[in-house]
């Protein structure tokens, strides 16, 4: 288990998931606040989007993970239209790869080391090539947790990254961190390794800003159809239901 501290910024409810609503320069600064901190915590950050949404419905584990987390961000930009639509609306969408970026070029100037688990075979090293020195040690996402947790500790990063698809990689985070005691924040960051080794292009800017970005990927990768259209169908079903019952209200 992990020691949680709650960030102090405003949450926003809906769907049962208690979300952060904060910009990507407020994010960036509270992630500078962790990894400062001399407190002896552990932090992690969930990244949910329309199929998180949906799965944490019927799985009460995982949206208490999801709730539980110093930092819990909204990354599907079709999300964010949806809270938009119900008068929730949140700040901003955060995008895990931009967050990435963004957080590796902060670390590369204070040599802080990150570790990256998940994704294929080759998949992790390619990311490290894009993202350079920053990253110490990587492993794929197909590892036994234990062998991966020993690699990890021999490297002793401080950030984790940790990509095996949702809810495995919130649950991996949530029961194992403090078996990692170099580790001062993880981050669940879902398919970002592919889309930032190359392995999967992104979707063209103009796609992402309107919310069609899941679209793109079932061009890419058709064989998600099934687990994007329940994303996307559950995540409208849910939305409409939320919208009659604030009419009846």
């Amino acid at each position: 288990m992990i020691n949680n501290i709650m960030s102090n910024g405003v949450k926003i409810e809906i769907f049962g998931i208690k979300f952060d609503d904060l910009k990507m320069g407020e994010v960036l600064e509270k992630i500078k606040g962790f990894l400062e901190s001399v407190q002896d915590k552990q932090y992690y950050i969930v990244l949910p989007y329309s199929e998180f949404v949906v799965k944490a419905q019927k799985d009460e584990e995982f949206r208490n993970i999801l709730n539980q987390a110093d930092l819990c961000l909204c990354e599907g930009r079709g999300l964010w239209l949806m809270t938009k639509f119900l008068g929730r609306k949140i700040k901003e969408s955060i995008n895990g790869i931009e967050l990435i970026y963004k957080l590796n070029q902060e670390l590369r100037i204070k040599n802080q080391g990150i570790f990256l688990f998940g994704g294929k075979t080759g998949v992790a090293e390619k990311v490290r090539e894009k993202l350079g020195k920053g990253v110490i040690g990587v492993e794929n996402g197909y590892q036994d947790f234990n062998k991966a947790i020993e690699k990890i500790n021999l490297a002793k990063p401080e950030i984790l990254l940790v990509g095996l698809g949702s809810p495995k990689q919130e649950k991996f985070i949530y029961e194992n961190l403090n078996k990692m005691p170099s580790i001062k924040l993880a981050i669940g960051i879902g398919g970002a390794f592919d889309f930032i080794s190359g392995r999967v292009k992104r979707a063209p800017r103009i796609l992402r800003k309107i919310g069609m970005e899941w679209l793109w990927r079932l061009i890419m990768q058709p064989k998600r159809i099934k687990r994007i259209f329940k994303g996307v169908s559950g995540l409208l079903l849910l939305t409409l239901k939320k919208s009659a019952n604030i009419k009846k209200d």
